[in-house]
């Protein structure tokens, strides 16, 4: 059998304290002369990204009107500045809805704009060739290796001042992402290995707010989509999108709601998975780990984390079970029942 790994054309990864000091040298090499920066309007209100602004030795527009789940609307309005202001690079600061319109707008515009990606969450889309959008509250999606950032810098001081719950919770999507690595039949030794410490690394960093801790969990988010091209996301990410743009429920909540209960059902299915994934976090060896404890302890940590929630708290029910239902890529027989259990998950 031939297998084969797909690398994602990421030119550069900087990451630590004060990477971001960077960015002229960037610009300058690649010969940026007018920049985008697309963000998000608490995000430019942040003291780190207005000292970021005043550092720029290049022209730039701002763009600070990018929200939740990245409307269509919102991306052409970013579009229509890029080209009226002559930009040639795209600079996106913030959460996962800031990194996918920067995208969008690559593929839909040009291929070729240079974009360099600085987040401000856990959502790990900066790492991906995958981008999401609504139209009308319907999710759209666009999987293409080209719109890739060119450049990623993982600079902790940008997240000091993300809300705790918006951290965490993405911090969540990232465990989320991991999960549904290790579940993927085929999946390289490497991959499963950083899928395995993004987890170990979530559970001793996440809820510390120090920004030596909050750079481990940047780098966890990097592990945790590691193998990202080659692993088709799973049900509990499939379930967040539709979830997300039909109940304005964030990215980061949906996993905490689906994530414990969609692991209930693969401890059945993938049984030394999960038990590999209880050992990681508990220190146990896999052979003697339960794997119906890696639910267990994932929907403890969330709880730990003040992040307990559920559809009820977003008005979904029984009424809105064929929706979400039509809505998937993919649907398995078990998946109804899967989609009720979460509903009544109190």
């Amino acid at each position: 059998m031939i297998e084969e790994f797909n690398y994602l054309p990421i030119d550069k990864i900087l990451y630590g304290q004060n990477a971001s000091s960077k960015i002229n040298s960037i610009l300058s090499q690649h010969k940026i002369r007018n920049v985008l920066i697309l963000t998000s309007k608490s995000v430019s209100e942040t003291k780190s990204f207005n000292a970021f602004i005043n550092t720029l030795g290049v022209e730039y527009a701002i763009m600070n009107q990018i929200t939740q789940h990245s409307p269509m609307e919102e991306i052409e309005h970013a579009t229509e500045l890029y080209r009226n202001r002559g930009c040639n690079g795209i600079i996106s600061i913030g959460g996962g809805s800031v990194t996918d319109a920067a995208k969008v707008i690559k593929y839909y515009y040009d291929l070729n704009i240079l974009h360099i990606a600085i987040p401000t969450t856990l959502s790990a889309s900066e790492f991906s060739h995958i981008a999401g959008y609504t139209i009308g509250g319907e999710k759209e999606g666009i999987r293409d290796k080209r719109i890739t950032p060119n450049m990623v810098i993982l600079d902790p001081e940008f997240t000091r001042e993300t809300p705790d719950v918006l951290w965490r919770s993405t911090g969540i999507r990232s465990l989320d992402h991991a999960v549904e690595t290790i579940i993927q039949p085929n999946i390289l030794d490497i991959s499963r290995t950083a899928a395995l410490e993004a987890i170990r690394i979530l559970f001793n960093n996440l809820s510390s707010s120090d920004l030596e801790s909050r750079l481990r969990c940047q780098i966890a988010s990097w592990y945790s989509y590691f193998q990202v091209y080659d692993s088709p996301m799973g049900v509990s990410h499939n379930l967040g999108k539709v979830l997300g743009a039909k109940f304005e429920i964030p990215h980061g909540i949906t996993s905490c709601i689906t994530l414990p209960k969609v692991m209930e059902y693969y401890a059945k299915m993938y049984p030394e998975e999960m038990s590999m994934i209880a050992a990681t976090i508990t220190g146990n060896n896999p052979q003697k780990e339960d794997p119906e404890n890696a639910a267990f302890l994932v929907r403890s940590f969330i709880n730990s984390l003040g992040l307990k929630r559920s559809l009820k708290d977003y008005n979904v029910g029984q009424k809105d079970v064929d929706y979400i239902l039509s809505k998937l890529r993919e649907k398995k027989e078990w998946h109804r029942e899967l989609i009720l259990s979460i509903i009544n998950d109190e």
